[in-house]
């Protein structure tokens, strides 16, 4: 079984548990059926703790083990309010890196996980959890707005400076490859009456080099579920019925306060670069516009 934090509050059905305290650990363990294939990937079973900021993960594939993974907090490679992790077990293993985050009321959480690639191949996947049910706003409030930032991480390999040192004399060839981030910024809007949920990321560029910028993506209209999930099509912005990912999510906290989810990308810059094989793999927790600490954007909105 998944060994969680002692404070984690639900460990495997992550719908009916409750928290209230926004500090705690939210997680599940073997479960994660309510995220998608094409999302969670090779994301076996997640706990992370905001109280005491710690991550432990399972992934299925070549990550160092089979066992639950403590990944060690890595503040240096921070995307905007995301908070990094990293897992190597040794330098010819390949390189982890996650990017994860909790809603402001403590309602829901997300993040994303891959590593950098080698022999041709990569592991990652995403993840979002809520705690407590789905409270979603009265109707009559119209359309809710969620904005904020956006960090993803790709099979890019970056310019590195958190690899283990390989031995001297090492052919490049069984090296691993550090992870390049993404950040940008989210902006979604919701009917919660028609129960609908769609929006934009734009102003993505690759974090190591950010004169690399990335084009925008839409996703695209999709149904909430009656247990405030949504799981929806990715699309480049301008492209029109060319899916190029997925995406998903969960509504959390009192009148949906919060909404936090992943997304994933088949292809990172819409051969722009001529890259090849290129992956992303997004995370988004925002606060509802009106709430306190909303995104400045918000003040333009009714």
């Amino acid at each position: 079984m998944f060994r969680t934090t002692a404070s984690l509050l639900c460990i495997l059905a992550f719908a009916g548990c409750t928290d209230g305290t926004g500090g705690g650990s939210i997680g599940s363990g073997g479960n994660l059926d309510h995220i998608p294939d094409a999302l969670k990937m090779n994301v076996e079973g997640v706990s992370y703790n905001a109280s005491s900021d710690t991550l432990v993960l399972r992934l299925n594939g070549v990550d160092g083990g089979p066992q639950d993974l403590t990944y060690r907090r890595n503040a240096a490679l921070d995307v905007a309010h995301y908070h990094a992790f990293t897992y190597q077990d040794d330098p010819l293993d390949r390189h982890f890196t996650a990017l994860v985050a909790q809603s402001t009321d403590g309602s829901v959480m997300a993040g994303a996980v891959a590593d950098g690639g080698q022999f041709n191949r990569y592991y990652g996947g995403g993840f979002f959890q809520r705690s407590g049910g789905f409270d979603a706003p009265p109707t009559a409030s119209g359309q809710v707005s969620y904005a904020g930032d956006y960090a993803g991480v790709t099979n890019i390999a970056g310019a590195g400076g958190n690899l283990l040192p390989v031995p001297a004399g090492t052919d490049p060839a069984i090296a691993p490859g550090q992870s390049s981030r993404v950040e940008g910024d989210i902006f979604i809007n919701v009917n919660f009456g028609d129960n609908v949920v769609n929006g934009s990321v734009y102003n993505r560029r690759l974090v190591e080099t950010p004169a690399v910028t990335l084009p925008d993506v839409v996703l695209v209209p999709s149904t909430i579920s009656s247990d405030g999930i949504f799981t929806g099509v990715v699309e480049f912005d301008g492209t029109v019925g060319n899916s190029v990912g997925s995406y998903g999510g969960i509504f959390g906290g009192t009148n949906a306060h919060s909404v936090a989810g992943t997304l994933t990308l088949n292809d990172v810059d819409n051969n722009i670069y001529n890259w090849t094989g290129d992956e992303e793999i997004g995370v988004f927790v925002l606060t509802q516009c009106g709430q306190a600490g909303d995104d400045p954007i918000c003040d333009t909105l009714n």
